[in-house]
């Protein structure tokens, strides 16, 4: 635990609203929707489930928005004298010991409560944010140009697509984007020990791992271009933005599909689009000097869930979803009750932290 500097309301809101969904929200939209069928619940729920396998839904933007943020924290935490004052490789080996210790803790969510070792599994979702942040973090430290930093996120999104629709994958050919034959699932199945989550491929394998560095980076593009005070920092611009790359991959997925378990492009730049407009909307809700007293109390509540997010995590994986099922055994009432409490009892914990300046830092 560290005492925790200057935070930016904006972004530690949209975190924790972000977290909220994982921590409980989406449960509890699920129970409701099932107590009372109606259609704009019914609509809701289904939005806070994955897409089967092309399309986006809300809740596949719940992991990019999340990586994203990672990046503008990244980029803010860059812009600081104390970090210009630090050497390169001494930078290096934090973000390289970020990552480690990010993977091995995705290692431990993943096992959850059962140690039996037909459950190891490397890939997960930690360890893709580990990963694709030190990659974002190295291409910060090392390259002081935003033009070359913009080439690696081109390359990057460049070489993902050539693997995706060029390289011919044995025995299925190229560019059939399923499970079986995607050039994710190969290289996961040739390289990767243990168990993968989806069975020939794994959501958070290697290649994706990679891809998602795209959205790392635009993330930290976004908060290098919010400390800049430059014109185009403001929110309307940052929306704008997001707005045309939102287009952009709405555009290209009509020929090279958005899908998330395997990081296509167009998905990355969905997603890269939206979060871009979610964080000009948080800046415009919580930064500004007439911000509304009720809407920046909102910020407030939501802020501790963001600034204590990989705590919070892990603590639903362990402590609060086990006891989902047997709540889901209740009637409907007291399961949505019961999921409000636990809520309630995860937000309390980490306002206390909060409030005291203690955040858990990987």
């Amino acid at each position: 635990m560290s005492g925790t500097s200057r935070r930016l309301l904006s972004v530690d809101a949209l975190r924790g609203f972000d977290m909220l969904v994982i921590i409980g929200l989406d449960a509890l939209v699920h129970a409701m929707a099932r107590a009372w069928p109606v259609p704009s619940l019914a609509w809701l729920s289904n939005q806070l489930t994955h897409a089967e396998w092309a399309g986006v839904h809300a809740y596949d933007l719940v992991f990019p928005l999340f990586i994203f943020l990672s990046g503008v924290s990244l980029a803010i935490v860059d812009a600081r004298p104390s970090s210009a004052a630090m050497s390169r490789r001494r930078r290096l080996a934090g973000a390289a010991r970020r990552m480690l210790i990010l993977v091995l803790l995705g290692i431990v969510y993943n096992f959850g409560w059962d140690w039996s070792w037909d459950r190891l599994r490397f890939p997960s979702v930690l360890g893709l944010i580990g990963v694709s942040y030190f990659i974002a973090a190295a291409t910060l430290i090392l390259l002081r140009e935003w033009k070359a930093r913009i080439g690696v996120g081109l390359a990057i999104a460049g070489t993902v697509a050539a693997l995706h629709l060029v390289y011919p994958v044995p025995e299925h050919g190229a560019g059939l984007l399923t499970a079986e034959g995607s050039v994710n699932g190969y290289l996961d199945r040739l390289l990767l020990p243990g168990r993968l989550h989806g069975g020939s491929y794994d959501p958070e394998g290697l290649l994706g791992m990679l891809s998602a560095a795209t959205i790392a980076l635009a993330g930290a593009g976004a908060g290098a271009v919010m400390v800049s005070g430059h014109r185009y920092s403001g929110p309307a611009a940052l929306g704008l933005a997001g707005l045309a790359i939102l287009a952009a991959g709405v555009a290209i997925g009509a020929v090279y599909p958005p899908i998330k378990a395997i990081w296509t492009v167009s998905f990355d730049l969905i997603a890269i689009g939206c979060c871009l407009f979610l964080l000009a909307a948080a800046r415009r809700l919580f930064d500004g000097e007439g911000t509304n007293a009720m809407v920046r109390r909102l910020g407030e509540v939501l802020a501790p869930i963001g600034a204590n997010a990989i705590l919070a995590y892990m603590l639903a994986r362990f402590l609060v979803y086990p006891l989902y099922p047997p709540l889901a055994a209740l009637s409907p009432l007291w399961e949505m009750a019961g999921l409000c409490a636990l809520i309630v009892i995860q937000w309390t914990l980490l306002r206390w932290l909060f409030v005291r300046g203690w955040t858990l830092r990987v």
